[in-house]
């Protein structure tokens, strides 16, 4: 192959990997929010209705250990997708995702549980009857640097989400629970 060649294939290629990273997070509304189980995570399905809103006090190692079922991208929202939890934990990261999500990874003991504040200005999220406490959650997560919050004692609220396997290890609850979207948080 000649010189030339290579170079438009190598152009071609940096060309289609820019375009596709422009397809991300907040340079394309589709990805506000992720694309898996959306409607569950930022409360929008037909069920959300059904929510439970007294929150339950409990503990990152309980909810860990519940017993939750495999789910894919289609699966609707469970039952117990219908609770509200409350945690009092240590922030273990914080970290702002590519589709606007902010990323929270608490830690209680050796356990893991992943939460996150849903972005407040995806076309999504605009629909949930939650959107007010997403904008109070992000108000106060963004007036600081999300850094400063790690090793912090803390109380976060939010509806139990499943989230699918990825199929790669992470710090996270070892059933795949979540608190997702995060209603209240708070020191």
């Amino acid at each position: 192959m000649k010189k030339s060649g290579k170079y438009f294939i190598v152009a071609f290629l940096l060309i289609a990997i820019l375009f596709n990273c422009k397809k991300k997070g907040k340079n394309n509304i589709e990805a506000c929010n992720g694309d898996t189980r959306r409607d569950v995570k930022v409360c929008i399905d037909a069920l959300t209705s059904q929510l439970d809103t007294h929150a339950v006090f409990t503990t990152i190692t309980s909810l860990g250990e519940l017993s939750v079922p495999d789910v894919n991208s289609e699966t609707g929202r469970l039952d117990l997708e219908k609770k509200i939890y409350t945690v009092k934990c240590k922030i273990d990261k914080a970290s702002k995702e590519r589709d606007g999500d902010i990323h929270i990874r608490l830690v209680e003991g050796d356990n893991y549980l992943i939460a996150e504040s849903a972005n407040p200005e995806c076309d999504y999220a605009t629909g949930s009857i939650y959107v007010a406490a997403y904008k109070k959650v992000r108000d106060f997560l963004t007036i600081k640097d999300l850094d400063v919050l790690e090793g912090k004692e803390i109380y976060i609220t939010g509806v139990a989400f499943v989230d699918i396997d990825h199929g790669y290890k992470r710090k996270q609850a070892k059933n795949n629970i979540e608190l997702h979207p995060i209603l209240d948080i708070h020191f």
